[in-house]
């Protein structure tokens, strides 16, 4: 690089292993962004660094594309190698979030884009394998919409197969760890379903605020990935279209096989989902036209408030809007003024311009109208009369007109009423929407009549209060002992006038507001809905309060459903009531008097994984037979159900079947149940006892992949029994790779 032709302005940034400079090329007249290598090292030698930051260049450089970072020119210079790259003049994704979590329409916006800029990498067979909102820009067009781009592919890796994760210097693994795929964990291959993790991770930040999988520490996280602890996101954004969070958290599915195959995959069914919804009615979250709540605007969208409204920015769904003075339009939206009246106490507005906007008010004063009775006659008049239309009409015409006109002044005033009770009704609504801006709100009490009002708002899908609405709900308390809260929303959840959206809406609400006298109803809905989705979300709300009243429920819809869905919901919810029963036992005779009668396969093995979850001794001789079995499924399933046992128990029964097992995929099930029997938190005997089995489960280890698997668990364990048995893996049985990599081990456990 000639310093005739670019010249350096300033550092933008540093990361581990290189600096990006802001710089001018002197030669084309336009700002560029210059990577370079640290000098100082965070590769372990010259020839490394030069290598990756050259394979960055030759990534982005075969892949154009709008929404990916274009490189210029790439070399060598007395310095060391740099890459001059396209300059984004904008905020990362994660800055975004900081201010407030995305609304449906950005959000809409930043998929779209970022698929298509996948489907141009995944075309030429590259896998990112560190996606992550840092590495997600935001800039802004000279017409005002926003346009996303993807950088950073330093980790890039073009492979058609799957390939193994990189290791660096620090035995860490590239890659922000809230949004790496469990295969990045195991050092098990990769390929582009790792990637659609990650995006799937950072969509559900984006719409949450809150990493999907979280820990206080490091391997804490790691867990959290590893055994898909995840809150599902329509819990958390209630307000949004239920096939969008679902198809958020299809992305982050534990098993590879389960997530989209591809970019192409996810954006079709993203685009299929949406109009499926629009022609169902239950399309995205638009401005609404019934009654609102008026807040004020955030610091950038200014506007004139009634006193005492608020919004928690940081929490609610902001709109990403450009800088000051800018003027900002989404994308999937027509060109159209400010709307009047600011955001709804969501906050879910499009992308709108900054300016400021004066508040419209819902109840509308009714303009008085004077009757003909109330006119003065002029003096005159009656010489007017005298001979008019009027006089020569017949008595039964005049009666006939007077009837009409009658009839008219009574429609009129019923309107009036009507418009009076509407304007009444939305000043309530407004006063119990209100109530809820402190977060600390609760046991809010609320008449049957106010109850009804929220409820009935809900029939607008485009209410942009619906959120609010459902946190109103999920406080309101009866004021007296004449109807129940609860019963109330049931009742009205249940009925077929409501779409599927508001349905699940209301049934997690009821789960939230944890009355357990719900809970038969709503396991009653579910068997009698058992094929349809909202059968799943009932289910998922009738679980958060597991008893064994309601086991032979789950059981019975497991059984009878047709729909993978709902029966992998029946599946964990009985997983659920089984760890937290005193009675396991009992629970254990109901799932041995089903199995048998189960013709399908899948829920036969399902009964079988449960059965591993009771811990009992009938179970166990259950297990230990189906282990046996000629059946590959049945000996899949039978080491699923022990890898769930409360203890080490199964563990010898796993070794001896992974010894004798001649089927690769059977005996890998086996192996993987084995390491997480060992990784569970619960007791492995004593220090001597724990460092057996791990010397033996490492001795039946046979892929690079479980090797290093086994290291990775032994290193941040840092327990006793590492050292000796990461010992075991430097000698010559093994290959350069794996010997290298538990040396290094043990060399970080001396160190610490």
């Amino acid at each position: 690089m000639t310093d005739e032709r670019y010249e350096i302005r300033g550092k933008i940034g540093q990361g581990g292993v290189g600096a990006v400079y802001r710089a001018y090329d002197t030669q084309l007249r336009r700002e560029v962004a210059i990577k370079r290598v640290l000098t100082e090292g965070g590769y372990e030698d010259a020839e490394t660094a030069t290598k990756n930051l050259l394979k960055e260049a030759t990534a982005l450089s075969s892949v154009q594309h709008p929404h990916i970072c274009t490189v210029y020119d790439a070399g060598m210079d007395k310095e060391g190698p740099y890459v001059v790259m396209e300059l984004i003049n904008g905020k990362t994704l994660d800055e975004m979030v900081e201010r407030g979590t995305l609304t449906y329409e950005d959000f809409r916006e930043v998929a779209i884009q970022s698929q298509e800029a996948m489907i141009a990498a995944q075309d030429l067979d590259l896998v990112h394998r560190d996606l992550k909102p840092s590495n997600v820009m935001v800039c802004w067009l000279p017409s005002g919409r926003f346009q996303v781009k993807l950088v950073d592919f330093g980790l890039a890796k073009f492979s058609a197969q799957p390939s193994l994760q990189t290791i660096d210097h620090g035995d860490a693994v590239f890659g922000s760890i809230f949004f790496m795929a469990p295969e990045q964990f195991e050092r098990t291959p990769l390929d582009r379903r790792t990637d659609m993790y990650s995006l799937g991770a950072m969509y559900y930040f984006a719409l949450a605020g809150t990493y999907p999988f979280n820990g206080d520490t490091a391997p804490q996280v790691m867990a959290s990935h590893l055994q898909n602890t995840v809150q599902p996101l329509h819990e958390v954004r209630p307000d949004l279209p239920k096939w969008l969070c679902d198809w958020v958290m299809w992305h982050i599915s534990r098993n590879m096989d389960d997530r989209p195959e591809s970019a192409r995959v996810a954006l079709e069914k993203f685009i299929s989902d949406e109009a499926s919804a629009k022609n169902e009615g239950a399309a995205s979250p638009a401005p609404s036209s019934g009654p609102q709540l008026v807040i004020p605007q955030t610091s950038t969208q200014a506007a004139t408030v009634a006193a005492g409204t608020r919004l928690e920015t940081g929490t609610a769904p902001q709109p990403i809007t450009p800088p000051a003075g800018g003027r900002s339009i989404t994308a999937s939206q027509s060109v159209r003024p400010a709307a009047a009246g600011g955001n709804p106490l969501t906050g879910a507005t499009a992308i709108q311009p900054a300016s400021a906007a004066k508040p419209t008010t819902h109840s509308h004063p009714v303009t008085s109208t004077a009757t003909a009775a109330s006119h003065t006659t002029p003096a005159a008049a009656p010489q007017a009369a005298k001979g008019s239309f009027f006089s020569k009409m017949s008595n039964t015409t005049k009666i006939v007109l007077a009837s009409v006109i009658g009839a008219a002044i009574i429609i009129f005033g019923i309107l009036i009423i009507s418009r009076l009770s509407a304007n009444n009704e939305t000043e309530v609504f407004n006063k119990l929407v209100k109530q809820i801006e402190d977060p600390t709100a609760k046991d809010i009490p609320t008449s049957e009549e106010e109850l009804d009002i929220l409820l009935k708002s809900l029939a607008d899908l485009k209410n942009k209060d619906r959120h609010a609405v459902l946190l109103r709900l999920q406080v309101a308390k009866a004021v007296d002992n004449s109807f129940n809260p609860d019963r109330k929303i049931l009742s009205y959840a249940t009925t077929d006038a409501i779409s599927d959206t508001t349905r699940e809406n209301l049934f997690q609400i009821l789960s939230r507001r944890q009355n357990t006298d719900v809970i038969s109803d709503l396991l009653a809905y579910a068997a009698d809905h058992v094929d349809q989705g909202s059968s799943r979300v009932a289910i998922e709300a009738a679980a958060k309060n597991p008893k064994d009243d309601d086991f032979r429920s789950y059981l019975n819809i497991l059984r009878i459903s047709e729909n993978s869905q709902v029966t992998k919901t029946a599946e964990k919810a009985l997983q659920s009531v089984i760890s937290n029963s005193y009675n396991k036992t009992t629970l254990t005779d109901q799932l041995l008097s089903t199995v048998d009668q189960i013709l399908d396969e899948s829920k036969r093995l399902s009964v079988i994984r449960l059965l591993g979850a009771t811990g009992t001794e009938r179970a166990r001789r259950k297990i230990e037979t189906s282990l046996k079995s000629d059946e590959d499924g049945l000996r899949i399933a039978a080491a699923a159900g022990y890898a769930d046992w409360p203890n080490d128990q199964p563990f010898d029964a796993l070794i001896t079947a992974i010894e004798s097992e001649q089927v690769p995929q059977v005996r890998r099930s086996m192996f993987n149940s084995a390491f997480e029997l060992l990784t569970a938190d619960h007791s492995h005997g004593s220090p001597s006892e724990a460092e057996l089995k791990w010397m033996t489960i490492s001795s039946i280890a046979q892929t690079d992949s479980d090797k290093l698997r086994i290291i990775s668990h032994l290193v941040n364990a840092n327990a006793p029994y590492s050292t000796k048995t990461l010992e075991a893996f430097t000698n010559d049985r093994h290959n350069e790779t794996v010997k290298d990599r538990a040396l290094r081990a043990l060399d970080k456990l001396k160190n610490r």
